[in-house]
């Protein structure tokens, strides 16, 4: 890597670092691996766009963009308006530095694996997380703040509930993909194409209010395949923190199953945070699925 490239890197590396709110950089400061930490952002920076509540949009975009939203919605079997009950089992690990920087959010101790159910006509949301540690249970019902126990005893902790309230809405956009972004999205417009693993994909960004968790707005880009119409990728802001906000994340598709009845089911999960630095934050898999009380997977 020549000199220049290093300089350019580092100049990104910090107009990244510093384009995050105050509290999020006095967290990040908080932290006793400060120095890998400023290290990866100065020479690690994203490349892909970020998600920005502010886009510039125009009516022809806009037209387009809920075109490609709602194919991608029709061509999975349209999940979030189709069923009433989606249970789904998954287990995943966790990166080394993700529980270092968001030790709350992540609760290594108790998120290793999962069984979660959905009632999208409720906006209900059941979660039991087991690990090292024991059992969490976390109960959301649509801005509710969501009740949350650990080992049968409910915790009154803000900063845990408020964690518990963006797992529980992320999860729901993670599962359910264009399906739930088609109802919830404001203001789409299509900003783009970019390729992944091969695959041309329209990138379109909306705004979704509320937002995820505690957040009053969040900023998305969706990647859609332009070959299945299928969700690829999803960016997203993470506004529902103060230890988050001014930071953004990814979620990559991997794997799809098919049900019997043709909706489509992402199977294997990859988040990445892309700001202020880029590191991969959790990899997990859906283990079991059932629609209605059926079994799929």
């Amino acid at each position: 890597m020549t000199i220049q490239k290093r300089v350019h890197l580092v100049k990104r590396g910090l107009k990244s670092f510093l384009s995050v709110k105050p509290k999020m950089q006095a967290f990040l400061f908080s932290r006793p691996i400060l120095a890998s930490l400023i290290f990866i952002s100065l020479v690690q920076c994203s490349s892909l766009p970020r998600p920005l509540l502010n886009q510039s949009k125009n009516s022809e975009s806009s037209a387009t963009s809920e075109t490609v939203m709602k194919r991608s919605a029709q061509v999975t079997g349209n999940p979030w308006r189709r069923y009433r009950q989606v249970e789904v089992g998954y287990q995943g690990e966790w990166s080394s530095l993700s529980p270092k920087i968001q030790p709350v959010l992540v609760d290594a101790g108790f998120r290793r694996r999962s069984q979660e159910t959905y009632l999208p006509r409720q906006a209900l949301v059941k979660q039991t997380h087991q690990g090292p540690d024991g059992v969490k249970t976390v109960l959301r019902k649509g801005r509710e703040n969501a009740v949350v126990t650990y080992q049968g005893k409910q915790t009154e902790a803000a900063e845990v509930i408020a964690a518990a309230n963006l797992v529980a809405d992320a999860y729901t956009l993670f599962l359910f993909g264009s399906s739930w972004l088609a109802e919830k999205a404001e203001n789409p417009s299509l900003i783009g194409t970019r390729t992944l693993r091969g695959e041309k994909c329209d990138l379109v960004t909306c705004r979704i209010r509320p937002g995820l968790g505690d957040s009053e707005e969040e900023a998305i880009i969706a990647w859609i395949s332009q070959n299945t119409g299928y969700l690829k990728r999803v960016q997203f802001s993470l506004n529902g923190l103060d230890s988050t906000r001014g930071a953004d994340a990814d979620v990559t598709y991997h794997d799809f199953i098919t049900a019997p009845d043709g909706s489509v089911w992402p199977t294997r999960f990859v988040e990445m945070v892309r700001r202020p630095f880029v590191f991969k934050a959790h990899e997990w898999e859906l283990t079991s699925l059932k629609l209605e009380g059926q079994t799929v997977r």
